[in-house]
């Protein structure tokens, strides 16, 4: 149970720094990706100890790895509608 909620407490501050993100990327494609980038290996530490499945593990660690691999502003929206998707799937 306190695995669910780690998960969940850093999935939300994944999409917190993403909506921060998005909000202040307006006309640029310089992003500081250091704070996901921190997130994702926090995510992937939580990954390994959690009970979930197998396939959730995966979705979870493939969401982890394009947090870390160039993201722009651009991309934001949609790694933001990335994690909905995820979370909604986990929620299930």
């Amino acid at each position: 149970m306190t695995i669910h909620l780690s998960l969940d407490k850093i999935l939300d501050k994944i999409k917190n720094e993403l909506t921060s993100k998005i909000s202040l990327a307006k006309n640029t494609d310089k992003i500081d990706i250091t704070t996901l980038s921190q997130q994702s290996k926090t995510l992937n530490e939580i990954i390994l100890i959690s009970e979930i499945s197998r396939e959730k593990k995966a979705m979870l660690h493939k969401f982890s790895i394009t947090l870390q691999e160039g993201i722009t502003a651009k991309s934001l929206r949609y790694e933001k509608q990335d994690l909905e998707r995820v979370m909604s799937i986990l929620n299930d």
